[in-house]
This record gives structure tokens, C-alpha cells and sequence, in this order.
């Protein structure tokens, strides 16, 4: 199977740079979340990176 025109390889750096970047907006925000909903086609594992 051929990657869609619309392909944005990632490198697993980057992801985990961007999830923290977005875990420390989200925090910056000062509420406090009880929950974390995610999507799970390619969601679990940025999740799992924002949530701790």
C-alpha cells in the first residue's frame, strides 16, 4: 500500500517534542483535567506522552 499524497512523515523526536509542547499549553492554561479522550487511529500513543 502507497502512502496518500497528503503523507506527513514524522520523526518519533518530533512527535514526542510536539506532545510535550502541547502537554505544557495545556497546562499553562490552569485548569485541572479529570480526563483525556483521544482518538484511537494514531491517538493512544500521543495520549500517553500528554497525559504524563
Amino acid at each position: 500500500m502507497s502512502l496518500p499524497d497528503k503523507a506527513f512523515p514524522v520523526s518519533w523526536d518530533q512527535f514526542h517534542r510536539d506532545a510535550r509542547a502541547l502537554a505544557w499549553r495545556l497546562a499553562g492554561l490552569g485548569q485541572e483535567f479529570r480526563a483525556i479522550v483521544c482518538i484511537t487511529r494514531g491517538g493512544l500513543v500521543p495520549a500517553a506522552i500528554i497525559s504524563r
